[in-house]
């Protein structure tokens, strides 16, 4: 089985038109068709229905196609990883991190592992941590940052760090006094995450408040921790914010939350069982301790 059919049917996938995919692939039609029909040949069976209006996969080309972009994917990854041998990288190290992962000091431990591994390439990625388990089991990072609880069971993880989070609000808007109740801030107009971007965060939030029989007011949704500071730093809200993004914050007032708080942010690296025994992995990830 040949890379080329695969990825001219991938493009066939794509567009599901002859004429449109081997335009995109630079190639004839007549070479579209023949290395279609090969392919199906190999694989005795049919990987689209075609007819005069319309081009489909079939159960069996969706099937194929899954697993065809799957080996599309590795073989490129090793191709990357082939080019940075060549230039001198004897290595490829892929890290995938979070939004709150980019403005923690171990954007810095990542910084010491490449100044002290020059033949080592890192590769960086941003991922939300159900993204990076995702990719940890699919082989697509070697080193997922990330926030635990994990569902993926074959994952190897270390805790880094625990941060608690704070109530963080623009002074000309809003006064919460010098502490900050439960009941008083549940109440207010808060900027937290949606539950798709933060499952256990949200969940945590809403059961604590559903236990002490109020409702938490929140008003505004945030993509990312940076972004609830810009809305904070508006007057859209108050947000809640794990420790590591306060010092970044101008013109916030930045208040504790009571002991009893349900938030934290919790940051683990994490590595799939199959890599565990990975010499290079291991060195990077003890940079990433210290």
């Amino acid at each position: 089985m040949e890379l080329k059919a695969i990825r001219l049917f991938v493009v066939l996938a794509d567009e599901l038109h002859f004429g449109k995919a081997a335009k995109r692939a630079g190639v004839t039609q007549s070479v579209l068709s023949v290395q279609i029909k090969r392919l199906e040949d190999l694989l005795g069976a049919a990987l689209f229905k075609r007819s005069t209006r319309e081009v489909r996969l079939t159960d069996v080309g969706t099937t194929f196609r899954r697993e065809a972009d799957g080996i599309l994917k590795r073989v490129d990854q090793a191709v990357r990883a082939a080019k940075a041998a060549a230039a001198g990288s004897g290595r490829l190290i892929r890290i995938g991190i979070t939004s709150a992962v980019e403005v923690s000091t171990l954007m810095d431990r990542i910084a010491g592992f490449r100044s002290r591994h020059p033949d080592i390439q890192v590769l960086i990625r941003e991922l939300g941590t159900i993204d990076q388990e995702a990719a940890l089991a699919g082989g697509d990072i070697d080193i997922g940052l990330l926030h635990p609880p994990l569902d993926q069971v074959d994952l190897l993880t270390e805790t880094l760090s625990i941060e608690p989070f704070f109530a963080v609000f623009h002074p000309g808007f809003f006064d919460l006094g010098s502490t900050v109740t439960w009941a008083g801030l549940l109440e207010r107009a808060l900027i937290f995450y949606p539950r798709r971007r933060a499952p256990r965060l949200f969940d945590g939030l809403i059961g604590f408040a559903d236990r002490m029989g109020v409702t938490a007011n929140i008003v505004t949704e945030a993509e990312s921790f940076l972004a609830a500071a810009a809305m904070a730093q508006a007057g859209l809200g108050i947000a809640l914010l794990p420790g590591q993004i306060t010092p970044l914050q101008r013109d916030l007032k930045v208040l504790a939350l009571p002991d009893d708080s349900p938030l934290s942010l919790t940051t683990a690296c994490a590595v799939h069982k199959a890599n565990a025994d990975d010499e290079v992995i291991n060195t990077c990830l003890r940079h990433l301790r210290s």
